[in-house]
């Protein structure tokens, strides 16, 4: 029975992703009628960025994505240092969003940040892991290439913490998707689409582990009767004697 659940553990802990991806990067306009309105001659404002950030028309884009992702499960964290600083109304508005998180685990992707400066409401802020986005990756198309796995188009929604931090938009509004490159093997790529479509790669080892409770907890059945029998011969022995 100990041999068993020693299995199921060994099983259900599973060994480690023959697929790990440590590098990506992504193209994100943020919210594109934000940047016309800023852009505008209300605002007279821009934007800049920094470090591993930078900005091609229409979208904010980094290659500089480092972390450690399972593909088998889609699954873990990619980050830039980096920032973006959105300035106008003379001033009134100076805020910058940095150190950029991309957190996945299969389905959900949570895009995490730190906010800095003053709203366009003169409100101060500094506030540091902001949830500032969710995103649904099922909804987004995955490609498999020479360059990796390409998810295009992943919605994002502004969250409760994103709205407060960075103000102008209520919680729930829709952000421009964002499409996320993981740099790795065309096969790891492939199995990483796979186990989205098998339901993030968990069936196979969820039926496996079943068959193995199935078996052991039969073994232990089997074991109890044969303990059965065997008390049922010695008290038919002791009788007869």
């Amino acid at each position: 029975m100990l041999s068993a659940l020693a299995l199921v553990t060994a099983l259900v802990a599973g060994p480690a992703p023959a697929c790990v991806a440590t590098e990506g990067g992504f193209d994100w306009g943020f919210k594109e009628s934000f940047r016309a309105y800023l852009s505008g001659s209300i605002a007279n404002g821009e934007w800049t960025t920094d470090g591993g950030i930078g900005y091609a028309t229409p979208a904010f884009t980094s290659d500089e994505l480092t972390g450690e992702v399972a593909l088998d499960t889609l699954s873990g964290r990619l980050a830039v240092d980096g920032a973006i600083r959105f300035t106008g109304h003379e001033g009134i508005l100076d805020t910058t969003v940095s150190n950029l998180r991309l957190e996945l685990d299969g389905q959900r992707l949570e895009l995490v940040l730190d906010v800095r400066g003053t709203t366009q409401e003169f409100i101060e802020v500094d506030t540091a892991d902001v949830l500032f986005a969710t995103g649904d990756l099922t909804a987004a198309e995955w490609t498999a290439g020479q360059g990796g796995l390409l998810l295009s188009g992943i919605p994002l929604t502004l969250t409760e913490q994103g709205a407060e931090a960075f103000g102008t938009y209520p919680a729930g509004e829709p952000l421009d998707p964002l499409d996320l490159r993981v740099v790795t093997s065309a096969e790891c790529a492939q199995q990483a689409i796979a186990a989205r479509d098998a339901g993030g790669g968990m069936l196979v080892p969820l039926l496996i582990v079943a068959l193995v409770l199935v078996a052991a907890v039969g073994s232990v059945l089997v074991h109890l009767r044969l303990r059965a029998a065997k008390r049922r011969v010695a008290t038919a022995d002791a009788q007869d004697e």
